[in-house]
């Protein structure tokens, strides 16, 4: 064997043996970091028989995260008078641009400041979402223009 290759062994075997040392430290498992509950607040207009959709986003990553859906104002357009009847209400995801709501998470007969949950099942991860508000097809209830703030309230982490 070359003098230069047996003097480099040592060395070679040091090194190695300092990376594998390095790479069997600790194995505790990382803590995920809490999330702050976070509320999104969204206004528009709702016409008879149409939808308006909001999008928010989620980013907590270390687990699934409930949310939940309240419309918290609702008024005429024309006089600001409020107004007590139910609206649609359903969470989704948007895709080009659209919101497709999940049937699982959605009530066609939402009333006013009852929020609509997530809870008891992994909808809920990290990625984009989006709320739809609409006048419910099988049983309209919107008269007339009405303008409506709905809240969303789901985990984050700042």
């Amino acid at each position: 064997m070359n003098r230069r290759v047996a003097r480099l062994i040592p060395s070679v075997v040091l090194i190695f043996g300092i990376g594998a040392a390095a790479s069997c430290g600790s194995s505790s498992t990382p803590i995920a970091p809490s999330p702050t509950p976070t509320t999104d607040t969204f206004s528009g207009t709702i016409t008879p028989l149409g939808t308006d959709a909001h999008t928010f986003t989620v980013n907590y990553t270390a687990a699934n995260t409930n949310a939940t859906a309240t419309i918290t104002s609702l008024k005429t357009v024309s006089t600001g008078a409020s107004v007590n009847i139910t609206l649609g209400v359903g969470f989704g995801t948007t895709n080009v641009g659209f919101c497709t709501i999940s049937q699982t998470y959605t009530n066609p007969v939402a009333p006013v400041n009852q929020p609509l949950n997530t809870q008891g099942a992994p909808f809920i991860g990290v990625a984009q979402y989006c709320v739809q508000v609409f006048d419910n097809p099988a049983a309209p209830t919107v008269p007339e223009p009405l303008a409506y703030t709905i809240t969303v309230r789901h985990d984050f982490i700042q």
